[in-house]
């Protein structure tokens, strides 16, 4: 099941297209009935992310990308994820960074994208980066085992937007170098990751996923066991 998936149910537009049996879900579904329509995606349904209409473990996975930050709180959404998914909850978001370059790349992007505002939404909506330490805790709390996380860094501007991404032009140049230069960066220690994909497991992962997450490239976080709960 996808979350938020407003954008016309893009997300499980991809997975159906990958042969995955997906629902789409947003807080209101006329877009992803207009998806449906055309035969982009095969089912859909309205859900507000806090209280899934769905039972305990109906869903395999959840896939939420880059709508976890937009939530009024966010949190009390994971929970719920959680509930609703058997084996994980998958989160693709920007990230919560302290690195020694994180200040000069939000000043960078205040100048060149016209940014004014980058804490809070025009809705009101606090823009709530992950934090990975801080899910660990979450994590922690309620007994779960590990987590798995991946940086990605991107490079978006407007101007670029109409740009095929693989044709030889000078928007697909200008983004493949920003996404380049942030990635060396980044593998530096200078520069946080700009996102993260993040697998939040229930359970004990098994271990040929552990294997094939380590070879895609991510790092499996083990998450500390209350020593007081049997």
């Amino acid at each position: 099941m996808t979350v938020g998936d407003g954008r016309y149910g893009s997300d499980a537009a991809y997975l159906h297209a990958q042969g995955v049996d997906v629902i789409a879900t947003s807080l209101t579904d006329e877009r992803l009935r207009y998806a449906y329509e055309k035969g982009h995606i095969p089912v859909y349904r309205a859900e507000n992310a806090e209280r899934i209409s769905l039972t305990d473990g109906a869903v395999d996975f959840v896939l939420c990308k880059e709508a976890y930050h937009h939530f009024p709180r966010p949190p009390i959404a994971l929970y719920e994820m959680l509930r609703v998914a058997r084996m994980a909850v998958v989160l693709i978001e920007p990230l919560d960074n302290s690195k020694i370059l994180d200040g000069v790349k939000r000043k960078l992007k205040t100048l060149i994208r016209g940014d004014r505002e980058q804490q809070f939404e025009p809705s009101g909506n606090f823009l709530y980066r992950l934090n990975i330490r801080e899910l660990g805790k979450l994590m922690t709390a309620i007994g779960e085992t590990a987590i798995a996380y991946k940086g990605i860094n991107d490079f978006f501007h407007g101007r670029f937007a109409n740009y095929a991404a693989h044709e030889l032009n000078i928007g697909a140049l200008l983004t493949h170098s920003g996404i380049t230069a942030q990635n060396a960066l980044s593998r530096a220690g200078l520069l946080g990751f700009g996102l993260g994909c993040v697998v939040v497991f229930k359970g004990e992962p098994r271990a040929d996923v552990c294997k094939a997450l380590h070879v895609a490239g991510f790092k499996m976080i083990p998450l500390p066991r209350n020593p007081y709960v049997q």
